[in-house]
């Protein structure tokens, strides 16, 4: 019996794949990057997010809806590619503010708080983080100011889409709320949720109205830039 049972066991052992290494693939860091978090437990639409671009574009935003909103409040993320035009600016603000290696938070007593906002620059040379409740700094407010519209932009994507499953009527009004934001320069980088606003526009079930500013949004969209390198080398 025992020859016969050690040559089930080999013949099992041939038959049966070596057992792979379940360590993940190294991920290239060598791409200088910005990130922007905000934290705010009375932050409205959002108590928390991050956003983190790559100097190819590459974009990807992780954050907690307040649940006082309805609807859907679970942790939301999303990847996209940031426009060239955005992607630059992004970059050469980084640049003007010495890649956040400085204070520029106005440490005034009586401004109001809006939640705190840290800026994080990351590359094989150079680190900087400062973090700020609000700035006088002209630079960063502009770049606090695309960061807060693409959050903006992005709260209205994953409404959308939540209201597309289950509230198609009321789709309408919050289109035009997108389209309000946009034309005050409130809400940036639509290519983030160019998908949802094209299949509105795409579906003749819907009331033409609501396609028709769906539309209209869509055609305000950018093209996202390819991966081209930031001219900031540091």
């Amino acid at each position: 019996m025992k020859p016969r049972f050690a040559l089930v066991a080999l013949l099992f052992c041939l038959s049966t794949p070596a057992q792979q290494p379940t360590t993940p693939l190294p991920v290239a860091s060598d791409q200088a990057s910005v990130e922007f978090n905000f934290e705010w437990i009375q932050g409205i639409p959002w108590q928390s997010y991050s956003i983190q671009v790559q100097a190819d574009g590459k974009t990807h935003f992780a954050g907690t809806p307040n649940p006082s909103q309805g609807g859907d409040d679970d942790p939301f993320q999303q990847d996209f590619i940031m426009s060239e035009a955005n992607r630059q600016k992004t970059f050469d603000l980084a640049k003007k503010l010495n890649f956040f290696r400085v204070d520029f938070d106005s440490h005034l007593k009586r401004i109001a708080q809006t939640g705190a906002k840290t800026l994080v620059y990351k590359s094989a040379q150079v680190q900087g983080s400062s973090t700020y409740n609000y700035s006088p700094n002209p630079d960063a407010q502009q770049l606090t100011q695309l960061f807060l519209g693409l959050a903006t932009t992005l709260d209205f994507g994953r409404k959308l889409a939540f209201q597309y499953r289950f509230d198609k009527l009321g789709m309408d009004q919050l289109l035009r709320q997108l389209e309000e934001q946009q034309s005050s320069h409130q809400a940036e980088e639509l290519s983030a949720i160019e998908p949802i606003l094209r299949k509105i526009a795409d579906d003749p079930s819907l009331m033409h109205i609501t396609r028709q500013s769906a539309q209209h949004l869509l055609k305000t969209i950018e093209v996202p830039g390819a991966a081209a390198q930031s001219s900031v080398r540091p």
